[in-house]
């Protein structure tokens, strides 16, 4: 009988199946990644329509009605911007000067920003969300916006009827 000697543990197979584990999480991890729409929304439904495969590039504005009962309603919009959730007001009243919040965070994502890093984005889209009780009066000032921003592609966020 050959003598048998203790010898180390062979870790080849160990590599590759850590390297299988790697490239499965770097595969799944774009699903968990928040576009910024809002889940409590009540989306029209549509017929037609196309379903959106690339959502990179994009920026989903979640579009309410505004208050009633007040002069000057505003819709309620808010978008991810910066990694936070936040409104973005059409007229912002800031050092006795009025802002539109909406406009120019459009701009800073078409025109990009050096300071902060952003590079100007031409094909930059616009997914708006808009809750299905939602009147134009408070849809136009969104659209009017994109506009102005020369956003060149913008679309409507529906649901399949059951």
């Amino acid at each position: 009988m050959p003598e048998i000697r203790e010898g180390g543990v062979n870790v080849t197979p160990l590599i590759d199946i850590v390297m299988c584990l790697i490239i499965f999480f770097m595969l799944v991890a774009k699903i968990g990644v928040d576009t910024g729409a809002d889940r409590n929304i009540d989306i029209p439904t549509s017929i037609l329509g196309t379903d959106i495969k690339d959502m990179g590039n994009t920026l989903v504005l979640n579009v309410v009605n505004g208050p009633s009962g007040v002069p000057d309603p505003q819709p309620i919009v808010t978008a991810l911007v910066k990694g936070q959730m936040q409104e973005l007001k059409l007229r912002d009243f800031y050092n006795g000067k009025t802002q539109d919040q909406l406009l120019n965070t459009l701009k800073l994502f078409r025109e990009g920003d050096p300071t902060l890093k952003m590079a100007a984005n031409p094909d930059f889209k616009v997914v708006i969300r808009g809750d299905k009780s939602l009147s134009f009066r408070f849809l136009a000032p969104v659209l009017m916006d994109c506009n102005l921003a020369h956003v060149k592609s913008f679309a409507f966020d529906t649901k399949q009827p059951a």
